[in-house]
């Protein structure tokens, strides 16, 4: 049974991640990229059965989950905007989209110095199987494997975890959702 990020014994408690900034990278950075040969190789840490890790929509571990992928689109939306893949855009063509039906690119950055952690890392964020799934992910100048450092990929997961757990304010009627 996959472990809630926010119990697994090697995943940052809630103080170190106040010092992560998240950022929405933009379409033409991603445009641009591609159009320069380069690849996203992505670890996506959903998948990885060394960690075994969930970032569930709930209150507090182990409390019944009140949110689900749609809910953390519309935190990240309220927060970042649309999702920045180009091809995750409303309207577009959906037909070969089985598991992912949105996906945003985030760059991390380190606030103060944190032992074990990069300066800055790339993730992605989006459902996955009605899930929040997140990615670790760089970019090549080929399609290869990668695989994320191991603190790097639950520092990630609990960072979304967070994000899309937290309520936002709604313009709307000024309601918290």
């Amino acid at each position: 049974m996959p472990t809630d990020v926010r119990t697994h014994p090697d995943a940052p408690d809630l103080e170190q991640l106040q010092n992560l900034v998240l950022e929405p990278i933009s379409q033409d950075e991603i445009r641009r990229r591609r159009e320069n040969g380069e690849t996203l190789a992505e670890d996506l840490i959903n998948d990885r059965g060394d960690l075994d890790v969930r970032a569930p929509m709930s209150e507090e571990p182990g409390e019944p989950v009140d949110g689900d992928v749609g809910t953390a689109l519309y935190r990240l939306v309220q927060l970042f905007g649309t999702p920045t893949f180009p091809e995750y855009m409303a309207g577009e063509d959906i037909s070969d989209r089985c598991e992912r039906t949105y996906k945003y690119l985030f760059r991390v950055k380190l606030d103060d110095d944190v032992a074990d952690l990069p300066d800055e890392w790339l993730i992605t964020v989006g459902d996955w199987k009605v899930e929040v799934g997140v990615g670790v992910c760089e970019w090549r100048d080929e399609d290869s494997e990668f695989t994320a450092d191991t603190q790097v990929a639950l520092t990630s997961m609990a960072l979304v975890q967070n994000v899309t757990a937290e309520p936002v304010e709604c313009d709307y009627k000024e309601i918290w959702y």
